[in-house]
């Protein structure tokens, strides 16, 4: 399946903001000859920031998952056993990467996680709308994954886990990989970090995300050991847990 490109996608599912913004600011630079000049200026400033803020977000979101090391796959393998079984997760829109093209084990799951009452953002329920999903996936609960104990040596949750916006439920779903995998099993966590480089390029927008501290929390909050923690790029975390016993 053909994917859309990165930033076409990201503003697809974030429409109404980056519609909002572009009017706003527009809108702010055209009424600005009405009021005083010590007032323009500082409008007229703040109005240029929104628009650099939507548009690096676009460009960024085309590098990261267009055009960067993301794309590859390539640096799975070096996180993960990937000839064991495995697991992918998600919340109706895949992962960005290819995982069968990298993973040599049987995928034993394919899990959709999708739950409106705890996924409250309106840009999640709009991007299941538009994006066909690549593979069929089973719906379940992320705090009761359809998954038995001890059954997956690698499970990849990549862009999914910060769209569980309650923090006891991404608590009982870290448990739940946790209970998932074998003892030594790893899973692979791919996220966006609420953070300077993301800031920077996302503005406000970067407060969708979940900070590094929060994921090592609840690391340890689901008896994880951290085996290793990297960036795929500037913009994307990729932190490895492994399952104690």
């Amino acid at each position: 399946m053909t994917r859309r490109s990165g930033a076409v996608r990201i503003f697809l599912y974030n429409w109404p903001v980056y519609s909002f913004t572009w009017t706003l600011a527009l809108a702010t630079v055209a009424l600005s000859r009405f009021v005083p000049a010590f007032a323009a200026w500082p409008i007229a400033i703040g109005a240029c920031v929104a628009l650099a803020w939507s548009f690096a977000s676009l460009l960024v979101s085309f590098y990261v998952y267009d055009a960067s090391a993301l794309v590859s796959g390539s640096w799975v393998a070096k996180l993960i056993e990937t000839s064991m079984p495995w697991a992918t997760i998600h919340a109706g829109l895949d992962a960005e990467v290819e995982l069968d093209a990298v993973m040599r084990g049987q995928c034993v799951a394919r899990l959709d996680i999708f739950d409106p009452q705890i996924m409250t953002s309106p840009s999640i329920t709009r991007a299941r709308s538009v994006t066909p999903q690549a593979h069929e996936a089973l719906r379940c609960s992320p705090r009761a994954l359809a998954l038995g104990d001890e059954t997956c040596s690698a499970i990849v949750v990549a862009f999914t886990a910060h769209e569980i916006r309650d923090q006891r439920a991404r608590e009982a779903f870290f448990c739940e990989l946790h209970r998932a995998l074998r003892p030594g099993g790893k899973a692979l966590i791919v996220e966006h970090l609420r953070d300077f480089a993301n800031f920077v390029s996302f503005g406000p927008g970067y407060l969708h995300f979940v900070s590094r501290s929060e994921w090592l929390r609840l690391a340890a909050h689901a008896n994880f050991a951290i085996a290793s923690e990297t960036r795929v790029t500037p913009w994307v975390m990729a932190l490895t847990l492994e399952r104690r016993p």
